[in-house]
């Protein structure tokens, strides 16, 4: 029987700068420097129209192969587990979860399914702990089912000690896994950590803040750098935004909602027309600052004054709110100008533009009255330091002139006042070398044997139940709890389990532990094989029927060092065990 688990070296990226980064463009490599990690984002022409919200493309624009080809969204490669795998994860700062292996025979129309095989997948780990939790996600376009596990999450050298995510075992209409870098609806005091959450626990950046640049279509140079921003990457003053509290919001939902005070369209010949001011006196629109949106969103009263300012646009066929218009030139003078505040981001026609093919182009903005919304068509133009710590927006003009790194500290001014030197006088940019990345040594040994049903099973494979071979190696933690978080228990699912005997917990030395405080090792772990009808987990004492919902009950998560340490499993109400992690 063919192992699941292959002895490979860990893909772990590493980042090794010379001593002094050229005054001028560097070649945006990764960087990891003192409390601050620059990671590049990679736009993706294929598989989803609009990114990951959009209900209504499919029947507005329609399945064909040039419209499937188009789609353009931003993903940063992660690596799970051990070895490490480098899977690509579109970077969304409109929701919470982080999950991947999307069902690709449900991914869409055929570009779309052939676009999810061609990624790369989450196929083994020797430290992966099941959490016995499912959980599922809703976007506009698409939607997701999955299973909760933790596991070491790499963000370039930046190793996350357990971090929870999901493993798809259901999904429609998506392409790629999906990195939330948004908050969780419900409050920013979330269930679990995420991957910004774990980045300033566990010590990697300062506070849990990030900045984002897109950049524009003609450009490979965008990045999200999380715990930092690029003093050489905008121009002009960040302005500061608070974020409006949920209770204040259109959908009473904790998001990145700012007011936008106006929009105005400069076009090419020079005359400008105004779209939209806040009322004298009164707040502006609210609007949220989502990356996973490909287009942009705007209430139908503004929508249709902005579609005034393009005299040539017509509907598009089979379409009630998308628009063709003339297709811009990178060098086309003309741009859509958004007002926060003092600041002022211009956005150049070529970047509004939806770019189907070099003939055919659709308005970077439709109407929608219920969740307003500046997506990539705007995004890619400005410079946004997202602050969750302190419920702050910076935003300003994006530019490119170098790169000078500058870490984000902690309290009320952790994101520093910092004029954009795009435009001034040249000065020293900041030189970084690589931080090195610890690993505990694991055995990699384990057999899994499944059901016809399971899908992604090794080839010749099957049984009536899923058999799960324990692996030998531990996972050792530092014993120091800080919080505890509850995993909320999403809809009932069938987990098939064959119970296996518990692990010996063993004494571990563990690199970076306080000095004489004690160890422990967590259970060994096993082969992950997800499917719609069946899960292998770690441990348990049966099957839970299909209509018996898995709740949290009294299952709490504690956190130990910033990592997840156990979580109890109760069925009914009654606890069935606590897995130590």
């Amino acid at each position: 029987m063919p192992s699941l688990f292959q002895v490979v070296a860990a893909l772990l990226p590493a980042a090794v700068l010379a001593s002094g980064l050229d005054a001028g463009l560097d070649d945006n490599r990764l960087v990891q420097l003192d409390g601050l990690i620059r990671y590049p984002i990679v736009p993706q022409r294929g598989g989803s129209l609009f990114g990951k919200h959009f209900d209504v493309v499919k029947r507005q624009i329609g399945t064909g192969t040039t419209t499937q080809r188009s789609g353009t969204f931003y993903t940063i490669n992660l690596s799970f587990g051990t070895p490490g795998q480098s899977v690509p994860v579109q970077f969304d700062t409109g929701s919470f979860e982080l999950w991947v292996n999307p069902v690709c025979s449900q991914a869409g129309g055929e570009e779309s399914v052939d676009f999810c095989n061609a990624q790369p997948r989450f196929t083994s780990s020797s430290t992966f702990i099941d959490l016995h939790q499912n959980g599922s996600a809703k976007y506009g376009k698409g939607s997701v089912q999955f299973q909760y596990i933790a596991d070491y999450v790499s963000v370039g050298s930046a190793k996350i000690t357990q971090q929870v995510f999901g493993v798809a075992y259901n999904s429609s209409d998506l392409q790629v896994g999906i990195m939330g870098a948004g908050p969780w609806l419900d409050g920013w005091d979330s269930p679990y950590p995420s991957v910004v959450d774990s980045l300033a626990v566990q010590g990697f950046t300062k506070s849990r803040a990030f900045s984002l640049d897109l950049r524009g279509l003609d450009s490979t140079r965008g990045s999200v750098i999380f715990g930092g921003l690029d003093a050489k990457k905008y121009s002009g003053n960040l302005v500061k935004l608070p974020i409006i509290p949920s209770t204040e919001s259109p959908d009473q939902k904790t998001r990145f909602w700012v007011y936008l005070d106006g929009i105005s369209v400069n076009q090419p010949d020079g005359k400008v027309v105004q779209v939209f001011s806040k009322p004298a006196g009164g707040k502006g629109q609210p609007v949220v600052l989502d990356s996973g949106y490909t287009l942009s969103a705007l209430p139908s009263s503004i929508f249709q004054k902005l579609l005034a300012a393009f005299p040539s646009a017509k509907p598009q066929p089979g379409s009630d709110d998308q628009y063709i218009v003339d297709c811009a030139d990178p060098g086309q003078g003309g741009s859509i100008d958004f007002t926060f505040g003092n600041a002022v981001i211009n956005v150049r026609y070529y970047d509004f533009v939806w770019h189907l093919d070099s003939n055919l182009c659709v308005l970077g903005a439709f109407a929608d009255d219920n969740h307003p919304t500046l997506g990539d068509t705007f995004l890619r133009s400005a410079y946004v330091v997202y602050d969750w710590d302190n419920r702050n927006i910076h935003l300003g003009q994006s530019a490119d002139c170098g790169t000078n790194l500058v870490p984000i500290g902690k309290g009320p001014d952790a994101v520093p006042s910092l004029r954009g030197e795009c435009g001034q006088a040249s000065s020293t940019t900041t030189s970084a070398t690589s931080s090195p990345t610890s690993s505990h040594p694991t055995s990699t040994h384990g057999s899994t044997s499944c059901p016809p049903t399971v899908p992604h099973c090794p080839a010749g494979t099957h049984g009536p139940t899923v058999i799960t071979e324990i692996i030998t190696a531990t996972t050792a933690i530092c014993p120091e709890t800080t919080a505890t978080y509850t995993l909320r228990s999403p809809t009932p699912h069938t987990v098939t389990v064959t119970p296996v005997p518990p692990p010996q917990r063993t004494p571990k030395v563990v690199p970076g532990c306080t000095s004489g405080a004690p160890t422990t090792a967590g259970p060994a772990p096993t082969t992950l094989v997800p499917s719609p009808s069946a899960t292998t987990v770690g441990g348990g004492n049966g099957t839970v029927p299909t209509q018996a919902p898995v709740v949290a009950g009294a299952g709490r998560v504690p956190v130990v060092g910033g990592v997840v340490a156990a979580v109890a499993v109760a069925v009914g109400g009654v606890v069935m065990g606590v897995l130590g992690l």
